[in-house]
């Protein structure tokens, strides 16, 4: 059952059903049938529940974006609102909040980022406090570093959701790179995989470039 969590943020409803059908023919005896039933459908009741939950926030923030177009607020400033609007985001400083709304530049992404941040309630801890008490670069380059360690043994999705964060933030964090080609090449997605093994060994060729020769 681990897998199909797991992977549940990856499968439609359809996929997840499948997977839980394959996990029950496994089982022998009928009282593992009823407790593997059983099982299942507390778990199913979790991953919909989830999702519900998050389709939810998602809505109420396009709603909110909506709210401030309407009110004029100006495009490039809508998506920064939406962080001054929210719990714990809104005591962050607001240049740290700002360079962070220009990285992510959509309001999609914005958005999905609070969401995912808040899902294991990194906007209320010290370490994001922390982290925006620095230049602007310096803390988007120790936010993606952050992102980066923090996605490690994460389920699949949300480590490659996390890693996108973390690339995005700053395109120059090589570990970050490194850990999302390879969990896309795993996935066997190849074409998102390539060009940033490239983007990592351009990197790693730059800074070997600058490094002094031993005369």
């Amino acid at each position: 059952m681990e897998g199909i969590l797991a992977e549940a943020g990856s499968l439609d409803f359809a996929g997840i059903f499948a997977r839980v059908l394959d996990f029950l023919a496994d089982l022998d005896s009928g009282w593992q049938l009823w407790a593997g039933g059983g099982i299942c459908l507390l778990l199913l009741w979790r991953v919909v529940h989830e999702r519900l939950a998050t389709t939810a926030e998602h809505r109420a923030l396009c709603r909110q974006y909506k709210k401030l177009a309407k009110a004029g607020v100006a495009e490039w400033e809508r998506p920064y609102r939406l962080f001054t609007g929210r719990e714990g985001w809104n005591v962050l400083p607001g240049g740290f909040l700002m360079e962070l709304t220009s990285r992510l530049i959509e309001r999609d992404k914005v958005i999905d980022f609070i969401l995912l941040a808040e899902e294991f309630d990194q906007a209320q801890s010290l370490q994001f406090a922390r982290l925006a008490k620095g230049d602007p670069d310096t803390a988007m380059r120790d936010l993606s570093a952050f992102l980066t360690d923090f996605a490690e043994g994460l389920p699949a999705p949300k480590m490659v959701a996390m890693l996108g964060f973390a690339v995005q933030i700053d395109p120059e964090n090589h570990w970050a790179l490194i850990d999302l080609a390879t969990e896309h090449y795993v996935a066997k997605r190849f074409a998102k995989a390539l060009p940033l093994l490239e983007q990592a060994i351009s990197l790693g060729e730059q800074v070997m470039v600058g490094l002094p020769r031993d005369r």
